[in-house]
């Protein structure tokens, strides 16, 4: 069985569900009061093929859990009969900014644009929580749209937003698990989705992180998952093996760019 595949996907969810009663979605999180001791959180980035999204959103709702679902507006992303289709599910859906890299950097230009693209999704779903996308081919990180915290207060209570997904969250003790650039390494091949954790998270490969999982995981979890990256058939496994190859290699060189201009 290979990773990056439903049938493996299937068995990352057996073992969430051995070892988590709340298994929440972010809205329900931000919500809660008190917050849970132990829970695992899945969110799905759907950067590319959001057909790929449907097919997961089915499989979690035939084992029984709810996850979260971040699209971004482009054209290829933003299809509203598959986002209605995985609501229905009993998925949340938020939005996956990405407007200061969008507006190059212009903040005025981005939070107008920001409040278009709300607009845009509520008519299909009431969004109510965010997650920045990290477009490693700008410059500019989508976090700092927000300013300071007191900005960022005062902007969520004007669009109506319960919270961010890496801002709002205290990572410190939180097992923040995810698959960018088609490994289990917190850091190989990831430019800006990354949190402050004091829990590792690196994992050599899906059966490492399968037993991790399996046997005696972290407290509390935060699971992020690219659909597009995960495959029903050899073809699509192929292909998509391929393209993340290739976007690794640009990222590690962009990476190194920007090292080398912070130590400037």
């Amino acid at each position: 069985m290979k990773d990056f595949t439903h049938e493996f996907y299937r068995k990352y969810i057996e073992a969430i569900k051995k070892n988590f009663i709340n298994i929440i979605r972010f809205d329900e999180f931000f919500l809660l009061s008190p917050r849970p001791n132990s829970f695992c959180i899945i969110r799905h980035d759907i950067d590319r093929k959001p057909s790929n999204a449907l097919e997961m959103a089915k499989i979690e709702k035939e084992m029984e859990i709810k996850a979260t679902y971040y699209f971004r507006t482009k054209k290829y992303t933003f299809t509203p009969d598959v986002i209605e289709k995985i609501a229905l599910l009993g998925h949340e859906i938020g939005y996956h900014y990405e407007n200061l890299s969008d507006m190059n950097g212009d903040k005025h230009l981005a939070l107008k644009d920001f409040e278009e693209n709300i607009s845009l999704f509520r008519r299909i779903y009431p969004i109510k929580t965010i997650s920045m996308h990290g477009r490693p081919l700008k410059s500019f990180n989508n976090l700092d749209l927000w300013g300071n915290s007191n900005e960022r207060r005062l902007l969520f209570q004007k669009y109506g937003i319960l919270g961010d997904a890496i801002l709002d969250m205290d990572y410190s003790n939180i097992a923040y698990i995810n698959d960018t650039g088609r490994n289990w390494s917190s850091t190989k091949s990831n430019v800006r989705d990354k949190v402050d954790s004091f829990i590792k998270t690196d994992f050599k490969n899906g059966d490492a992180l399968y037993s991790y999982l399996n046997q005696n995981p972290n407290s509390k979890i935060v699971f992020q998952i690219h659909p597009e990256r995960w495959s029903s058939n050899n073809l699509d496994y192929a292909m998509q093996f391929c393209k993340d190859f290739c976007v690794n290699i640009i990222k590690s060189v962009i990476s190194g760019v920007y090292e080398g201009i912070n130590k400037r």
